[in-house]
C-alpha cells in the first residue's frame, strides 16, 4: 500500500473517530446539566437554576444537535475545547496537568514489558520445545487472560491493604513532612510500583508471544546453523544473531502497546486513584462532561494514530525486505 494510500487511510479513521466523540458523549443517559442538578426535575442541587440557564447557554446545549455538532467541528479544528464542565478551566490545561502522571507509568511499563517480554520470549525459544519454554508460554498466556483491573485489585490487597508496604492509592502523599527533595521522590516512587507493575504484567504477553515466535523462526534459518558451526557459542548466537534480527517486528508492536497501555490507564489508574489522564477520563465520564471528552477522546486517538504511523515509516528502514516489497509494488 502506497503512503498516499496509508495516509488516506489515517484520515478516515480520524474522521470516524471524530463522529463518534461527538455522539457517543450524547448517547449516554443524563448529560451535564442532570449531573450537576443531581438529576432533580424541579430545581438544581447544586448550582441555581440562572446558573443551570447559563451553563446550558455557554455550552450550546440548547442548541439543535446539527448546532451543537458544527460548534464541536470548529472546536476541533482550532483545537479550542472550551472550558470543562467540571474543573472550570481550559480543557487544554486540565490534560496538561495530568498528563505528566499517565506518560510516567506508562513510559516505565512501556520499558519493563519490552525488556521482560524480548529476554523471556529470548529464554523460551532457545529452550524450545522444553519445559521452561512450555512453563513461560502457559503464564504468559494466563496473565493475558487476566483484566487489568483484577490485576491491579490483586495487587492491590496483597502489597496495600494485607502486607502494608506501599500505599493505596494517588500519586504522592498529602502533607509530606520533609524537606528532602529525595523523601519526596522515594514517596513517588512508591506510589507508582503498583500501577506500574499492573500494566507491565498485562502487556507482557504480546511482546512475549511475538518475540519467542520470531526467534523460533530466526533460530531455524541457516544462517543460524552456519553461525553455530563455526564455532561461535550459544549466548553469542542468541544475543547477537537471533536476538538482533527477532528484535525488528517487536517496533510495530511497540508502538500498538504504547495506545494500549493509554487505554489500558483508565481502569488502572481509577483502581490506585492515580491522577492522570485515565483517572480523569473517568471523571469526565461520570460528570458528562463534553468538553473535556472531546479532548481527550481527540488526544488519545491522534497518539494512537500518531504511533502507527511512525512504526510504519521506520520499519522499512530497519528492514530492507520491506523496501524491496514496497519498490516491487511501485513498479
Amino acid at each position: 500500500m502506497s503512503r498516499s494510500k496509508h495516509l488516506y487511510t489515517y484520515l478516515g479513521v480520524l474522521l470516524f473517530v471524530l463522529l463518534l466523540n461527538f455522539w457517543l458523549p450524547r448517547l449516554l443517559p443524563g448529560g451535564p446539566a442532570d449531573f450537576l442538578t443531581g438529576g432533580s426535575e424541579d430545581g438544581a442541587i447544586f448550582v441555581s437554576e440562572e446558573q443551570r440557564a447559563a451553563m446550558l447557554e455557554y455550552y450550546h446545549l440548547n442548541d439543535s444537535l446539527g448546532e451543537q455538532f458544527l460548534s464541536y467541528m470548529k472546536g476541533m479544528v482550532t483545537l479550542d475545547f472550551g472550558l470543562s464542565i467540571t474543573y472550570k478551566a481550559p480543557v487544554f490545561d486540565v490534560i496538561l496537568v495530568r498528563l505528566p502522571w499517565t506518560l510516567t507509568i506508562v513510559g516505565a511499563a512501556t520499558i519493563l514489558s519490552i525488556l521482560i517480554g524480548m529476554l523471556s520470549g529470548l529464554i523460551s525459544a532457545w529452550r524450545y520445545p522444553g519445559k521452561i519454554d512450555r512453563g513461560l508460554f502457559l503464564s504468559m498466556l494466563g496473565f493475558s487472560a487476566i483484566p487489568e483491573f483484577i490485576i491491579g485489585m490483586v495487587l492491590l490487597i496483597l502489597f496495600a491493604v494485607n502486607l502494608k508496604w506501599l500505599p493505596l492509592g494517588g500519586a504522592e502523599t498529602a502533607f509530606l513532612r520533609s524537606d528532602q527533595w529525595l523523601d519526596h521522590a522515594l514517596d513517588l516512587v512508591k506510589h507508582m510500583i503498583l500501577p506500574v507493575i499492573t500494566l507491565t504484567i498485562s502487556s507482557l504477553a504480546s511482546m512475549y508471544l511475538l518475540m519467542r515466535n520470531e526467534a523460533i523462526r530466526i533460530r531455524n534459518e541457516p544462517f543460524i546453523e552456519f553461525a553455530a558451526a563455526k564455532g561461535i557459542g550459544g549466548r553469542a548466537v542468541l544475543m547477537r544473531h537471533i536476538a538482533r534480527n527477532s528484535a525488528l517486528p517487536l517496533l510495530t508492536m511497540i508502538a500498538i502497546r504504547i495506545g494500549g497501555l493509554l487505554a489500558g490507564s483508565v481502569l488502572v489508574e481509577t483502581v490506585f486513584s492515580y491522577p492522570g489522564i485515565g483517572k480523569l477520563l473517568q471523571e469526565a465520564i461520570l460528570a458528562r462532561d463534553y468538553p473535556l471528552l472531546h479532548g481527550l477522546f481527540l488526544m488519545l486517538t491522534v497518539v494512537v494514530l500518531l504511533l502507527n504511523m511512525l512504526a510504519e515509516l521506520i520499519y522499512p528502514y530497519l528492514d530492507p525486505r520491506i523496501r524491496v516489497e514496497q519498490r516491487g509494488e511501485h513498479s
